[in-house]
């Protein structure tokens, strides 16, 4: 499958980096330079800027399917309880282009780079779709610009528009953008970059009151159960859709795929991976002879971990992304459920510096006493032909998932990534003896909004109007 024809506008030039049948689906990925995902990558590169955009052109190839429907232009009223309902219409030639109404939640360098994405991508997306798409509302965590019509471009180049600047209220904004989308006969999608728990509270009543949610935020898919299913619900009883693909591997296609299997009535028998950037890099940088600490040292001093490694080395966000794979495959957990194999020796888990020390450097500092131990690990795979692979696995034979430092074969896809590539491998009835292996990079700020601007082109596609 080519590259849809409206994305030729960025420079994409499509390459199968996906192995098995969805190959031809998939595109080449410009790598840029990799920063931890709170940091960025390329995102002052247009060259990165282009490649990171080839995400969205996998997810839309894999995963839209045109059935979106556009929501009725008439209004049922003014309150935020009025439901934009869907309708199948096209708009006929000669009346107004239907148009996406966005409202960003989270505007640090993923809510910025998603701005640029689509201010860049919009007037070709409009030529070749018929539809148009706008930025109606912003928030940042303590205020928040509710836009008129049609100035998008106040946002230009990262800019905040601070004319329109009032206090953060997220239900006022996801009433305001449904509100735009009702007056032009739109539809409404508010997108939450913020890693907070505060937003995916909204998520329920935002798709139950007309509007779409995309998000590369974990919280609600791995957040409680019960508040999971309500906010399924909500979409499917509002006619909405809840989009959220970059949760697990960012840009990178891994949920879209995954779905589409179950839906075409394969049984997945398992879901293993590499979900972790920054214990990619650690992982394919350390060899024998390396003393670990010295591994992640280097991955602080290059920005690829957080202030604190212990939040990286800790596994919670794997364990996240396959509390989230779990429940797309039909498990019923908690993410308690998912035991996870520390990378923090037990005496570092609740420590804390000395005072006036650098608390990532006195970590490493601290961690160098347990050099000898990872030695063990790494030159016993060694001396076995294997290597050390930090992943999350979902057994759908067992009922159960998992995070673990684990052994593989060097000739094992696990043992092929570089650099601070993710992996994922799905086994299933279709996909035996060998998996479908999905493998790139994963994470960062373009990279990162370039698996959210996929969502909101499958927010468009279902609004296309007539050629």
């Amino acid at each position: 499958m080519a590259a849809p024809m409206f994305l030729s506008r960025l420079s994409v030039q499509p390459r199968p980096a996906i192995s098995g049948s969805w190959a031809a689906a998939a595109v080449h990925q410009t790598r840029p330079h990799m920063a931890h995902p709170s940091r960025g990558i390329g995102s002052n590169d247009s060259n990165g800027r282009a490649g990171a955009a080839t995400a969205a052109t996998a997810v839309s190839a894999l995963v839209a399917a045109g059935n979106c429907l556009r929501p009725a232009g008439a209004a049922r009223g003014a309150g935020w309880k009025s439901h934009a309902r869907p309708s199948t219409r096209l708009a006929a030639v000669g009346e107004p282009r239907p148009t996406l109404h966005v409202g960003l939640v989270g505007y640090g360098l993923v809510g910025q780079e998603l701005v640029a994405q689509i201010l860049a991508a919009a007037p070709g997306l409009e030529s070749e779709m018929g539809v148009s798409v706008e930025i109606s509302a912003v928030a940042r965590s303590r205020v928040m610009a509710l836009l008129p019509k049609g100035s998008s471009q106040l946002l230009a180049g990262g800019a905040w528009p601070e004319s329109q600047e009032e206090t953060a209220d997220l239900e006022k904004l996801g009433k305001h953008v449904v509100d735009a989308a009702t007056s032009t006969g739109g539809r409404a999608l508010i997108v939450d970059n913020t890693a907070s728990d505060a937003p995916a509270e909204l998520y329920e009543a935002w798709l139950s009151a007309g509007a779409y949610v995309a998000t590369p935020n974990k919280r609600a898919g791995s957040g409680p159960y019960d508040r999971y299913e309500r906010i399924m619900a909500a979409s499917r009883k509002g006619g909405t859709r809840f989009l959220y693909e970059a949760t697990v591997g960012a840009g990178l296609p891994v949920l879209g795929p995954l779905k589409a299997l179950l839906q075409a009535g394969d049984e997945v028998d398992s879901v293993e991976g590499i979900f972790s950037g920054t214990l990619s890099y650690i992982f394919n940088t350390w060899k024998p002879g390396v003393k670990f600490s010295e591994v992640v040292r280097e991955a602080k001093d290059k920005g690829f971990t957080e202030p604190d490694p212990r939040d990286d080395l800790g596994g919670t966000d794997v364990q996240r992304k396959v509390t989230i794979l779990a429940r797309e495959c039909g498990m019923k957990l908690e993410m308690e459920d998912v035991p996870v194999k520390s990378l923090v020796p037990a005496k570092l888990q609740n420590w804390e510096p000395p005072a006036g020390q650098n608390l990532g450097e006195a970590f490493v500092e601290g961690l160098a006493e347990y050099d000898n131990e990872m030695d063990a690990l790494i030159e016993d795979a060694e001396k076995a032909g294997e290597v050390l692979r930090f992943v999350g696995a979902v057994d759908m034979k067992s009922g159960k998932a998992s995070v673990k430092l684990g052994r593989y074969p060097k000739d094992h896809p696990f043992a092929s990534t570089q650099f601070a590539d993710n992996i994922v491998a799905v086994s299933s009835k279709w996909y035996t003896p060998r998996p479908l292996v999905i493998q790139g990079p994963g994470a960062g700020a373009s990279v990162t909004a370039a698996g959210v601007f996929g969502n909101v082109l499958e927010a468009m596609n279902g609004m296309r109007r007539p050629s």
